[in-house]
């Protein structure tokens, strides 16, 4: 592979990162944009025409929830009142937490009478850290609007830092074991880190360690995280999750903390290839997809490939690999299709047979999402 190949290759490692696990650095949606006020009509129990003095008003004593700095380690929980301001009962028929960090304790369908009140408790365990904003849907038989929004605002103070805070591996030979560290500090005094575990599909492969690497007496630990990887890696992209975990102490006692990892790397052999994860970035529903990477052996000789499968496919793309010289050395695969008209991730491996007895099998993964 030349130079410029490798280059980009390199490059599009942080960049992949955000399509296949972009999610397990922060645990849920951190969207700054509001759900959309629902439109739908009242139901047919409650279409009977009124004045809108006599409708059902829901209305909130405090719409906007600002918890100021949180740290995040800690929960914070708020009480919400909710008042009927109109003529007539009022049902809220969902809360709906938009974020997995927010939850809720409220009974629904709820009727409260003219005039009434009730209240929703909010719990927020903040995932991540910078400034947050949250929503809570609130769904009811107010004509007026039938979808009313709590926000939620805080600024989460991070227990933990790390450098990197992904583990980008790059391009590793298929065989030979390889280490890839993170270094954790603690931001405040009375951390301990315990235990680091992985998940994903070089879980397998995967062994982590912590080791302490200041005096254990100081009150801010710092801490190298080791991930060793076997040789029994197979040929392709891999990516997985890594949870480090301990506990902070506080007034009232041991508190958990933790803190996620994505990592990732091209693991290769005596057949290479320019990309062998194909990033579809962000699609529109039904775009025109045509990506292509291409491979051959390292040592330069002829290379044969026998057949091509795509492998839990989304629908609507296929693969055609084809020489691109009259010596054979190097191949061109083509991924082509349309995007689904639905939104939702597109994914899915092409599965290449080869004569190379080293590398008799390669795969390319291609992933995407439409919105």
């Amino acid at each position: 592979m030349n130079a410029a190949a490798r280059s980009n290759h390199s490059r599009l490692v942080p960049t992949l990162v955000g399509i296949m696990l972009v999610s397990s650095l922060v645990g849920c949606d951190d969207s700054t944009t509001p759900p959309a006020a629902s439109s739908s009509a009242p139901t047919a129990a409650d279409s009977t025409p009124v004045s809108a003095d006599a409708a059902p008003r829901l209305e909130f004593d405090e719409p906007v929830i600002d918890f100021g700095r949180v740290p995040d380690h800690e929960t914070r929980t708020a009480r919400v009142v909710v008042r009927n301001a109109g003529g007539r009962p009022l049902t809220v028929q969902k809360v709906v937490p938009t974020c997995g960090c927010t939850t809720v304790g409220f009974k629904t369908p709820m009727t409260i009478p003219a005039g009434g009140e009730s209240t929703i408790t909010l719990d927020f365990d903040p995932k991540g850290s910078g400034k947050q904003e949250k929503y809570v849907q609130v769904v009811s038989n107010d004509p007026g609007k039938p979808t009313s929004t709590v926000t939620i605002r805080a600024d989460v103070i991070a227990t933990l830092t790390a450098e990197p805070r992904f583990l980008a591996l790059g391009r590793v030979t298929a065989g030979a074991p390889v280490v890839g560290s993170i270094e954790v500090s603690a931001a405040e005094d009375g951390c301990t880190l315990r235990n680091a575990r992985i998940t994903g599909d070089l879980a397998p492969h995967a062994t982590p360690s912590i080791t302490r690497l200041n005096d254990p007496t100081e009150a801010r630990g710092v801490w190298r995280v080791d991930v060793n990887i076997g040789p029994a890696v197979p040929w392709g992209w891999h990516t997985a999750s890594m949870v480090v975990d301990g506990t902070i102490e506080t007034a009232e006692g041991p508190r958990p903390i933790k803190m996620n990892f994505a990592i990732n790397g091209s693991f290769e052999g005596s057949v290479i290839a320019d990309e062998t994860l194909l990033g579809l970035l962000t699609m529109t529903p039904g775009q025109r997809i045509d990506r292509e990477t291409t491979l051959q052996r390292a040592d330069g000789r002829p290379l044969a490939c026998l057949s091509t499968t795509i492998v839990d496919g989304t629908p609507g793309l296929e693969a055609v690999v084809e020489p691109l010289d009259a010596e054979r050395t190097r191949w061109r695969l083509r991924l082509r299709g349309t995007a689904p008209r639905t939104p939702g991730s597109v994914r899915g491996t092409v599965v290449i047979t080869t004569d190379d007895p080293a590398n008799p099998v390669v795969a390319i993964r291609y992933a995407g999402v439409v919105r």
